[in-house]
């Protein structure tokens, strides 16, 4: 299992970063404000099918914890990335509750309790670290686009947290690579096997959510981003036309289990 002594981002600087760049739910979020007259459809359908992805943070740990048990590192690390995800679970059932729109308890359980093994940790690596940049660029556009103030502030504390969060797997990856001697092959394999995490909280309804998402919010952006961080890492033979077709339509999203 990889070794912590050469990260570029220790755990000790993420959670200092982490702690001074807490947002208080309560204080931070001005909930009384919300003007759902503001909040377009496509907005809602945005943000019911993300708060659902976010609310399966239980179940990632349960396969993430026992993969990474032996790291003192990535557990630390997962221990705090968790709880974040199911913050902006919690925020963002809120916010659509202060709309008139609820995300039911069986909702958040479906699925929850099929578990899923990786027998490369290079696998979970890629899946969960590349998706952090897919939804920081998503929170960052919709605080971008949307014209209920609320919101804005909500999704920019959930993105600025992404981004904290995709630093921590980037450093990660690049000491494992280095430790493990892994190169543009074995990259290309994992990738393979690639599909957010997504798919597993919300099943069926993830490609069209994965789609809409892309084409309203993030476009090209992610993978512009993933070319140049995974080749600069082990170089120009990374390809990631597979992914995106995996990700895209139903013949080929398929999870782990």
């Amino acid at each position: 299992m990889h070794t912590t002594s050469n990260l570029r981002l220790s755990f000790d600087r993420f959670f200092a970063a982490t702690e001074r760049h807490r947002w208080e739910l309560e204080t931070d979020i001005p909930w009384a404000e919300v003007r759902p007259d503001l909040v377009t459809q496509d907005e809602v359908r945005v943000l019911r099918g993300s708060a659902l992805v976010e609310s399966f943070a239980p179940g990632y740990g349960a396969d993430l914890l026992t993969t990474f048990a032996a790291d003192v590192a990535m557990s630390s690390f997962l221990t705090i990335q968790l709880y974040e995800e199911f913050k902006h679970f919690h925020a963002l059932r809120r916010y659509l509750h202060c709309l008139g729109i609820e995300v039911t308890d069986a909702e958040i359980t479906q699925g929850r309790a099929e578990r899923v093994a990786y027998d490369d940790p290079l696998v979970p690596l890629l899946k969960f670290g590349i998706s952090e940049v897919f939804t920081a660029v998503a929170y960052r556009e919709i605080a971008r686009h949307t014209r209920e103030p609320v919101l804005q502030k909500l999704s920019t504390c959930i993105s600025d947290d992404e981004y904290r969060h995709l630093g921590w797997y980037v450093s990660y990856l690049e000491g494992y690579v280095n430790e493990h001697g892994i190169g543009a092959a074995e990259v290309n394999a994992a990738l393979e096997h690639y599909q957010h995490q997504g798919l597993d909280a919300i099943g069926s309804e993830w490609v069209e959510h994965w789609n809409f998402v892309g084409e309203r919010y993030t476009r090209l952006e992610p993978y512009r981003y993933l070319k140049r961080m995974l080749r600069g890492l082990v170089g120009s033979g990374v390809k990631l036309q597979n992914m995106g077709r995996r990700t895209s339509n139903f013949t080929g999203a398929q999870t782990f289990r």
